[in-house]
């Protein structure tokens, strides 16, 4: 069980909390299980760019990191374009786990490498 399913069992045993969860997932004093709600870039907050959470990529607000991530999240019917329609469900939170995840893989792994790099220079 990694900390998105975690956050998944959390925020369905106590669904009040989706909201504030998506509102503090980027910013000081976070959510401790708003992880499902990271902005779609490298660092996964907001003010690394110009780059959205799911939602507000979905809704077209703010693209991706990616054009690529861009036009699959748009695609993506399961992501909702407003945190009102989040659903507090296995069904409803697993899709924002899946794409963090993917994130975690592709996107948000460079930065990383290259400061380790830089580091141990």
């Amino acid at each position: 069980m990694d900390k998105y399913d975690k956050a998944i069992a959390y925020l369905i045993e106590h669904p009040s909390e989706v909201e504030d969860a998506w509102n503090r997932a980027s910013c000081l004093g976070r959510h401790p299980h708003g992880c499902l709600f990271l902005h779609c870039n490298p660092r996964g907050f907001a003010g690394s760019g110009s780059f959205g959470c799911l939602i507000q990529v979905k809704a077209g607000t703010y693209p991706a990191f990616t054009p690529e991530l861009t036009e699959k999240i748009r695609a993506d019917e399961r992501i909702p374009s407003k945190p009102d329609d989040i659903k507090p469900t296995l069904e409803g939170l697993t899709p924002f786990a899946e794409y963090q995840r993917e994130m975690d893989r592709t996107i948000r792994t460079v930065p990383n490498k290259v400061i380790n790099e830089t580091q141990s220079q």
